[in-house]
């Protein structure tokens, strides 16, 4: 609004009427279509129940139509009203025939409290608040009407027998009395928002009959002169402050969430999630999950959340196993809390669970029977802990879910250093309790444990040739070392791991069931030694820039070439503009969509990915960045081959010498270099592709500083 090229070019007077506020409704028709209007129809009868906001309304049926199946109408007439011999009461049609149909309302969810209807008139315009919408289809309630009709008697004549048997008296059957029970409050409240409840109460509310009047009529003429506000009408909502104006026209949607469907045990929504204070998600996160690992904690965090401050909460609900979080125990069985196999007390399950995992922070795999040995519990009780952070493994027992993160062990060495002194206080207790020997604390210490090292130890093999400067890729794995020992990978070779990217979007859900399925191995933000930034140069080296990616991308397959050219093309012709970082989130979501074994997997590097870009048409945007924001690089797509490559340009020329660029100043700036003055509406659509507003100030994508 505050931009000076978009005038005001008519101004109108707005009045609010309030005289229909109470009783005016919007009627829709979704199954008939917009030329076929009922105006013309006659209206037979009409009731409503003005609480429930119901309606029902009786049209006649033109039964002398070309289109009106006769002998369908004579059938459906004498199922609901019979014929004149078994006819009893009244009649539901009019004649022989199905003359009338009953269009029923049903409520809208679509909420009202946004929506007026307006009259323009002598240039002002006259609002009136909706007090309800409906829906109108045709009923089928003439079904009900056959089903209920009296049967004809079929007794024949002949089977009156003996009549001595009619005469009888009934016998007498015996009658049991029962007394109520005196109702709780607790069970009250469930009867009162119970279904049948809600329905009898709605069906206790009685029909009122009221009158239709045509489109035309002189009644229906003088109810839409209300619509019209009068001077005796209220006007304070228009006599308040602009801001406070915009909060009564555009409310918060508050009251949806009353409406939202309860998610399922087993299902976190992260809208609701992040509505939540960072404690609180970090808890919600671990109960439902069970085992995290701190990138995959991270990544499902909002973006730009803390580290430290996700460490802080982290150690107040989990322990650290393999460089791994575990919720606690404590957090997982409540002291109200039992277990639901077998009713045993929450403080047995936490000692028994404390026990299962101090056992993975001695090795990778737990076998059951030693377990159930130890803490003495059901064997349902046991497997559902065992299932919460490991997984069978065929001829080794129980094996840890996730992976050791030697990454955290390295990084955060006094937290390690304070979970280990935490477990050995905790084994104490637990050897206590459990009346563990010590002969055999010695043994279980003196068998072969998994020791951090030990689990990544990667596997070396000697090689006689010398190689490149290792590159790190963005599967985490390393293509070359600079030293004679080359490092192989302890997984199988054709094995692959899907990645979850580190960001993600709405509306998704996480099963707490799928969470290590689908991001065990999340993806953690690449790194590339310092031989791998290679800066480009400008927009005007094509050229040299051409040349060297085709040194680098010979030396791959052709398939991984083509598919990086496609991911890359598709990100540029639907992005136009996006940041270092942005390439790398959407290539990580590229590789978790991507089957096992797919060529995109098999290790793309940072730089490879900078040189795709270059090569599907892409390149480096030399701007300046406004204060208090993080360089990075930023790629775009400048030609495209149609007669605003010389408009972007310019564009790209000016963010060179400032990081905001002016409407006007663009259009001045077009007519100075190419000679030709552009229209607004094709230079806003050309700002849109490739930068964001602020007021009246456009900042290129991913450079905008609340990007």
């Amino acid at each position: 609004m505050a931009d000076d090229d978009d005038p005001v070019e008519h101004e109108i007077n707005v009045y609010l009427s309030k005289s229909l506020a109470q009783n005016l409704c919007l009627f829709q028709y979704p199954v008939r279509p917009a030329h076929m209007t009922y105006d013309s129809v006659a209206h037979l009868s009409a009731r409503v129940k003005p609480t429930q906001k119901k309606v029902e309304l009786e049209l006649n049926i033109n039964t002398r139509s070309p289109n009106y199946a006769r002998s369908k109408g004579e059938q459906i007439a004498l199922n609901v009203d019979g014929t004149s011999a078994t006819r009893k009461g009244e009649r539901f049609y009019g004649s022989d025939l199905m003359d009338k149909q009953v269009l029923t309302s049903s409520t809208c969810s679509m909420s009202t409290n946004r929506y007026a209807a307006g009259v323009l008139k002598d240039g002002e315009l006259h609002l009136t608040p909706l007090h309800g919408l409906v829906q109108l289809r045709p009923g089928f309630s003439y079904l009900d009407h056959a089903d209920t009709r009296p049967k004809p008697d079929l007794t024949a004549a002949g089977d009156v027998g003996d009549s001595s048997q009619d005469e009888m008296e009934e016998e007498a059957k015996p009658v049991t009395v029962k007394f109520a029970r005196h109702e709780s409050e607790e069970a009250k409240a469930r009867r009162m928002a119970s279904y049948e409840y809600l329905k009898q109460r709605m069906n206790e509310e009685p029909w009122v009959q009221v009158e239709c009047h045509g489109i035309e009529d002189n009644m229906a003429e003088s109810e839409r002169l209300l619509l019209l506000a009068t001077q005796g009408d209220d006007m304070s909502e228009f006599q308040m402050a602009g801001k406070d104006y915009m909060h009564c026209l555009m409310p918060p949607a508050t009251e949806q969430t009353e409406d939202q469907p309860a998610m399922p045990n087993n299902v976190l929504s992260l809208s609701q999630l992040r509505t939540l204070p960072l404690p609180d998600q970090v808890r919600t996160l671990l109960t439902n999950v069970k085992v995290l690992r701190l990138a995959q904690l991270l990544a499902l965090l909002p973006q730009g959340t803390d580290p430290a401050a996700v460490l802080r909460s982290l150690q107040q609900v989990a322990v650290l196993v393999q460089g791994c979080w575990v919720v606690k125990s404590e957090v997982l069985y409540p002291k109200e809390a039992c277990s639901p196999h077998s009713g045993i007390s929450s403080e047995i399950l936490c000692r028994g669970r404390d026990y299962v995992m101090w056992k993975f922070t001695q090795s990778r795999h737990v076998v059951r029977k030693d377990v159930s040995s130890v803490i003495k519990l059901p064997a349902e009780d046991v497997k559902d802990i065992l299932e919460q952070m490991s997984k069978v493994k065929a001829n080794k027992g129980w094996e840890f879910v996730c992976e050791f993160d030697k990454e955290f062990t390295d990084r955060y060495t006094d937290i390690v250093q304070r979970q280990k002194m935490l477990w050995d206080a905790k084994y104490q207790a637990l050897a206590k309790q459990f009346k563990i020997p010590k002969d055999q604390d010695k043994k279980v210490k003196g068998t072969e444990m998994e020791s951090p090292t030990k689990i990544e130890k990667p596997r070396r093999r000697r090689t006689s040739s010398k190689s490149s400067p290792r590159q790190r890729t963005l599967s985490g794995r390393s293509v070359s070392d600079q030293s004679d020992i080359e490092m192989e990978p302890a997984s199988k070779p054709g094995s692959h791991t899907r990645e979850v990217a580190p960001v993600m979007t709405e509306p998704l859900v996480i099963a707490a069931e799928e969470i290590h399925d689908s991001a065990s191995n999340i993806a953690e933000p690449m790194e590339v030694s310092e031989s791998d930034h290679v800066t480009q140069n400008g927009p005007n080296s094509d050229d040299t820039n051409t040349s060297d990616t085709n040194n680098l991308t010979n030396g791959i397959s052709t398939e991984l070439r083509e598919e990086l050219l496609s991911f890359m093309a598709n990100l540029l012709r639907t992005r136009k503009v996006f940041t270092h970082s942005e390439m790398k989130r959407l290539f990580a979501l590229k590789l978790q969509m991507c089957p096992p074994g797919h060529v995109l997997g098999s290790g793309v590097s940072e730089k490879l990915l900078e040189d795709v870009v270059v090569e599907a048409g892409g390149m480096s945007v030399d701007n300046q960045w406004p204060p208090n924001t993080k360089p990075e690089p930023i790629y775009a797509l400048v030609k495209v081959g149609d007669e605003s490559d010389g408009v972007r340009k310019v564009l790209f020329d000016m963010f060179r010498g400032s990081c905001r660029v002016k409407t006007s100043a663009f259009k001045k700036k077009i007519l100075e270099f190419t000679g030709s003055e552009q229209s607004d509406i094709n230079c806003r659509t050309l700002l849109r592709e490739y930068c964001e507003t602020r007021g009246a100030l456009w900042y290129l994508k991913g450079a905008c500083p609340d990007s």
